[in-house]
């Protein structure tokens, strides 16, 4: 029947799917980080700080 749904208001849902997705990233993000072990931790914590074997 209809061959394609116009959405008059697209404007305002690009918006939210993209904080929703930003959001997710974040949160997905943080709770990585917190779960890493604390010798992980540490190891990352040094990393850009340790010389180069070049």
């Amino acid at each position: 029947m209809f061959k394609r749904i116009i959405h008059e208001e697209w404007t305002n849902i690009v918006p939210m799917i993209a904080f929703a997705v930003m959001f997710t990233i974040f949160v997905v993000t943080t709770i990585r980080a917190l779960r890493l072990k604390p010798t992980e931790r540490e190891r990352l914590a040094k990393l850009p700080l340790q010389d180069s074997d070049r």
